[in-house]
């Protein structure tokens, strides 16, 4: 152990320790951190559901917010659509469909 101590003392004084945070996968079955290795051994192509999902305007219902998400199980639970104030929001219309649309202008 002493020996042990003694080389991290060495790392440490050449500054190769520091202290930090960072998300590790974790294994609930083995209650241990997984390897790089390990997680990757069984890499697959999936197809992740999303869906967009539109939101009427309280003061103009012809107008609606568009909201895509990956996570459809939640919206049951979704009580309000955000907005970023510092964005910038357009009033669109779809020419197929006649619905008129408010999306941020940097996802036109």
């Amino acid at each position: 152990m002493e020996s042990s101590w003694a080389v991290f003392k060495k790392i440490y004084e050449k500054g190769l320790v520091y202290r930090g945070c960072r998300v590790m996968p974790y294994s609930n079955g083995c209650n241990t951190v997984l390897s790089n290795f390990e997680t990757h051994l069984n890499d697959k192509e999936v197809d992740d559901p999303a869906i967009f999902v539109t939101f009427p305007l309280l003061a103009e219902p012809d107008f609606k917010f568009v909201a895509w998400t990956t996570t459809p199980w939640t919206l049951p639970s979704n009580l309000a659509l955000c907005v970023n104030p510092d964005f910038e929001y357009l009033k669109i219309l779809d020419n197929k469909t006649n619905e008129k649309y408010i999306i941020a202008s940097c996802r036109l």
